[in-house]
């Protein structure tokens, strides 16, 4: 069975936040997608942040070929220049290759692939990989 994990993306700071560090903060995801900040004092002094807010990102489970643990959003490279974006659907995790639109991967293994960083604190990787094509 997988770790179920999460990092998060905080759009006003435009800062990546890893599960660990909300941890620390008392960050849990609700069923709803947002993320609440507990307060240890009284669940009335809690804070729900919305989804637009503060951005959350799935652990899928695998590490790619350096040991570096897949989020949603990351984006892999391979070592035969071909680039992919990391989706979630319902059933599981996809790999959608940004050179080839129709192109999409169950997630099963990054052995061969590498992060290279992630559509949140690097767009311009995926301006980049579609100028090339």
């Amino acid at each position: 069975m997988r770790e179920i994990k999460f990092r998060g993306w905080h759009v006003p700071k435009q800062v990546m936040f890893s599960a660990e560090e909300m941890a620390i903060d008392q960050l849990t995801l609700l069923p709803t997608g947002c993320f609440i900040n507990v307060s240890c004092t009284s669940t009335k002094l809690s804070q729900i942040i919305p989804q637009d807010k503060f951005i959350p990102l799935q652990y899928t489970g695998l590490k790619d070929k350096n040991g570096v643990e897949i989020y949603e959003g990351d984006i892999l490279a391979q070592e035969s220049f071909i680039s992919w974006v990391i989706v979630w659907a319902k059933c599981g995790f996809y790999a959608y290759n940004l050179h080839n639109s129709s192109t999409i991967y169950p997630l099963e293994s990054a052995t061969n692939r590498e992060v290279i960083g992630n559509i949140y604190e690097h767009p311009e990787l995926i301006t980049s990989i579609k100028e090339e094509i």
